[in-house]
């Protein structure tokens, strides 16, 4: 990558944005490669120290503000999202409005390369008691009608030591006897951080890429119930299990969420990882590097290195 090519950011601050940013790093620390001019938006400009990066201070749904660093970028990369435990019209204000003014903001700007990071909850059967999922889904249409080149990448689990999901089901594993939703057969494909940054950098590298959707996960699918042993068995050396109702305990949270959510340990939609598969569909840029990528013993390897 030449120092002419310019990147604009958001989201660079999450877990896949920092693991994306210290890929690019990689590059130019490897000989002959150069890191390209990247750009970031974010609200904390403070957390990003390294000089070869330009933080831009700037909300994604006030673009007037940041539109005129676009001039010149070659691709812009969105992966600001709201996640988590939230209200519906947030999850629509953030997701989907946002996604909406910075793909405006492209065509305002002459970027023509847009690289959509969404989520493979989008994939799920349906999203009556998600608005996370449902966000993500109605983002993704608005991309494909964007008129840029664009790509959507649908990570699976993204297992990072920063990782929100994984101290949560960290701290499921850990204890003595582990609530499994659903009885834990949903089949997950967990993917490093690392390996996840791999795949967005090689649509950086890759316009054949443009027009195409990809979900990403690592080589490895397994069980919930697998998952959550294989940790706990790491953490005590056992694993015990107590099934319970999958699709029933998010039909009661639905409504009990309702008046509240923020006293709840989790939102009826995030039980929905427990119910439906979050397993990548094959596709070209999965098996690129499928033979790379770390499998789940790997993963945990490093994720409990440090106890």
């Amino acid at each position: 990558m030449g120092d002419a090519r310019k990147i604009f950011m958001t989201g660079a601050t999450g877990v896949v944005g920092r693991a994306l940013l210290q890929r690019l790093a990689g590059d130019k620390r490897s000989a002959g490669r150069n890191m390209p001019a990247v750009t970031v938006l974010s609200r904390n400009v403070s957390a990003f120290p390294e000089s070869a990066i330009r933080a831009v201070h700037g909300r994604i749904s006030e673009p007037e503000a940041w539109l005129p660093q676009l001039e010149g970028c070659s691709e812009f990369v969105h992966m600001a999202a709201l996640t988590g435990k939230a209200r519906a019209r947030d999850f629509e204000r953030v997701n989907v409005e946002g996604t909406r003014s910075v793909l405006e903001a492209c065509k305002r700007g002459g970027v023509r390369r847009f690289l959509f990071v969404s989520s493979i909850a989008a994939t799920y059967p349906e999203h009556d008691a998600y608005p996370y999922g449902r966000s993500k889904l109605e983002a993704e249409a608005l991309v494909r009608t964007s008129g840029l080149e664009w790509a959507i990448v649908r990570p699976t689990i993204v297992m990072s030591r920063r990782a929100k999901i994984w101290h949560s089901l960290e701290s499921l594993a850990s204890l003595p006897l582990v609530p499994l939703f659903g009885g834990g057969g949903a089949r997950i494909q967990p993917i490093h951080a690392d390996d996840l940054a791999l795949g967005l950098e090689a649509w950086l590298q890759d316009p054949t890429l443009d027009r195409g959707e990809y979900d990403l996960g690592g080589p490895e699918v397994l069980t919930f119930r697998e998952f959550l042993g294989r940790i706990q068995r790491r953490k005590r050396g056992s694993a015990r299990f107590l099934p319970l109702p999958g699709k029933g305990a998010i039909a009661m949270l639905k409504h009990v969420e309702k008046v509240a959510l923020p006293l709840l340990p989790m939102s009826a939609g995030q039980l929905y990882s427990f119910v439906y598969d979050s397993t990548a569909r094959p596709n070209a840029l999965q098996e690129r590097f499928a033979g790379s990528m770390r499998n789940v013993d790997a993963i945990l390897d490093d994720l409990l290195k440090y106890g």
